[in-house]
């Protein structure tokens, strides 16, 4: 298969549509030039998601990206293009996050969701990112490999500095009131370092003047609807780890942190410092 950017060549994206309030795909060039390293790169993938399932014809395609981007002017354009099964490519538009490393960086993320009774496959595997802004186009072309996920691999981390991750789709803070209480479900996904780890969360309901700790289960296969499962440790060796705690109804507001201790190191996920938050009946 023809890659899509291949140094020192072009390629036109032909112009497409996509469904779910994606924007139609619009003529490109891509010039060498416009192509950065990936190691002073402004815009880099730091995660993504690929699920599939099927339950009595209804399938159901899932695929969520998460990318940072240097902060270098308030315009901007953050997209994900994906190949189709028909060899043309989509433009995915990215959305704002937030702000981190003191106003340098951004995070953007989008999910991609597709569902239906005999519906076509749209994605075949390959994707890149890019990023438009002063007048630039930017590109994470996985160092001219693209990167490259099937329909169900779960997660994967890009960012080889990324070790731990909560995945806040599977986060929530529901109350019951059959015994009066609130349960706080979380999953987290870590990168498998070695076999012996632990991975919990630390969270408050008081703005840390107190504090509790809950050690999370290795989950050796995540169900993504009816009849269909992810291995863990998937393709990429990630792990999904997952737990819950029962709390007092009164505890209905929530921060939280994730933490990963292996081989004597200790990795954090606390939301590039902001902390997660749930709150009652919803997730983050």
């Amino acid at each position: 298969m023809k890659k899509y950017f291949y140094l020192f060549m072009s390629l036109l994206v032909l112009s497409c549509s996509i469904e779910d309030d994606f924007s139609e795909n619009r003529e490109a060039k891509i010039i060498t030039n416009e192509i950065a390293a990936k190691s002073s790169n402004p815009v880099s993938l730091l995660k993504a998601w690929t699920t599939y399932s099927s339950y009595r014809g209804y399938q159901a395609y899932a695929r969520k990206f998460t990318v940072k981007v240097a902060n270098l002017a308030y315009d901007k354009n953050v997209s994900i293009y994906h190949q189709r099964l028909d060899g043309n490519w989509d433009e995915i538009p990215l959305t704002y996050n937030q702000t981190i490393d003191d106003g340098q960086n951004e995070i953007w993320t989008v999910a991609y969701n597709q569902g239906g009774y005999s519906i076509d496959r749209i994605y075949a595997d390959e994707f890149v990112v890019q990023y438009e802004v002063d007048g630039i186009t930017y590109w994470d072309n996985n160092n001219g490999s693209n990167y490259a996920m099937s329909q169900s691999e779960g997660s994967f981390f890009a960012d080889q500095s990324l070790q731990v991750s909560v995945d806040t789709d599977f986060v929530s803070l529901s109350y019951f009131p059959y015994d009066n209480k609130n349960t706080f479900n979380i999953t987290v996904d870590v990168r498998n370092l070695s076999l012996n780890k632990e991975v919990g969360v630390v969270y408050s309901s008081d703005g840390w003047q107190t504090q509790s700790y809950v050690p999370l289960t290795f989950r050796q296969t995540w169900t993504n609807g009816p009849l269909y499962s992810i291995q863990s440790p998937n393709n990429f060796d990630i792990e999904r780890w997952q737990g819950y705690a029962r709390l007092a109804a009164s505890e209905d507001n929530l921060e939280y942190v994730i933490v990963y201790r292996v081989n004597g190191n200790e990795y954090w996920d606390n939301n590039y410092g902001n902390n997660y938050k749930v709150t009652i009946n919803s997730y983050n």
